[in-house]
């Protein structure tokens, strides 16, 4: 019996020295697997499309819109979208000259009436009806009743064709005694009168004012007995009487 029981007691130190040495390669083992994986850097911060060339060189990734930079050869071949056919600050620019300004000036725009007043504005010698026998030129002026003719267009109208028997001289109007004619001729002097100058003597009888306007062209002739003896010079001034705006007569000189 005793022969027997002496291997086994001998063999049972080995396994216990077996088992110990596992064990610690084990421990060993998990802490240079440990002490492997602290040493390596954190990837969270890299760019995975960052890699490095067999030279040395870094290869930057696909670039966007807001990163245009020069293009490889084989980008080069590649269809450049739309977007990307203009860099950025380029882009602004262009939208921002697109925005036009009006020009800086002190004159304000002009409005849709003063593009069309001129249009609209009825021609001078035009006249219409204010009242019982009365009538209002183009320019403001106003015919009435009045004078040996009874109105005041009939007796400036007298100054629309020449008397040659008439003593002294008489003004006749250019326009071959056509009305419209005449008053525009009128209309006009008195505009002119209004702007006042070198070519407007002004003169004040009573309640009447009397304009003499130099048209510088000739704007009829002078007739009557005196002017026919001259062979009807030209005139080019108009005799202009009015109260207020009321015409009382007016004639070429």
């Amino acid at each position: 019996m005793n022969q027997t029981t002496e291997p086994h007691s001998r063999n049972k130190p080995k396994s216990t020295a077996w088992v110990v040495s596992v064990a610690i390669f084990i421990v060993i083992y998990l802490i240079l697997q440990q002490q492997k994986q602290e040493g390596e850097p954190e990837d969270s911060g890299k760019n995975p499309a960052v890699t490095v060339a067999a030279d040395g060189t870094s290869q930057a990734p696909e670039q966007t819109d807001t990163d245009l930079g020069p293009l490889s050869t084989s980008d080069r071949n590649q269809k450049v979208p739309k977007s990307q056919a203009i860099p950025t600050e380029l882009k602004q620019t262009s939208a921002k000259r697109s925005v036009q300004t009006p020009a800086s000036s002190n004159r304000p725009p002009p409005t849709e009436s003063d593009s069309t007043s001129q249009g609209t504005r009825p021609e001078l010698g035009q006249i219409r009806k204010t009242g019982n026998q009365t009538w209002e030129s183009t320019a403001g002026l106003i015919y009435g009743p009045g004078s040996q003719e009874k109105h005041r267009i009939k007796h400036v109208m007298r100054h629309a064709t020449d008397q040659p028997r008439r003593p002294g001289k008489h003004g006749v109007f250019a326009g071959n005694g056509d009305q419209e004619k005449v008053l525009a001729l009128i209309d006009e002097a008195y505009l002119k009168a209004l702007q006042g100058g070198k070519s407007v003597q002004k003169k004040q009888e009573g309640q009447r004012t009397v304009y003499t306007i130099d048209m510088h062209r000739p704007v009829g002739y002078v007739g009557g007995q005196v002017g026919n003896q001259l062979g009807k010079p030209p005139a080019n001034k108009i005799r202009l009487v009015l109260e207020g705006t009321s015409v009382i007569t007016a004639f070429p000189l």
